[in-house]
């Protein structure tokens, strides 16, 4: 696996996409986001590794975003 992509609902993207990309930028990833018409679509890819740990801080990026 070497993207992880998921979606967002909430009001709060612009928060949620500078943690991420500043996650991003310790961990060699890179990030795409995708206006929807409800919602971001969040892409991250990188490593296997990078991405299992994306995988595990989303509920925290989630949490610090709002």
């Amino acid at each position: 696996m070497n993207h992880y992509d998921f979606i967002y609902l909430g009001p709060y993207v612009y928060g949620l996409k500078q943690t991420i990309e500043e996650w991003c930028k310790e961990h060699g990833c890179r990030l795409e986001t995708t206006a929807l018409l409800e919602g971001s679509r969040f892409s991250i890819s990188g490593s296997e590794d990078t991405i299992r740990a994306a995988v595990r801080s989303v509920r925290l990026w989630l949490r610090t975003a709002a």
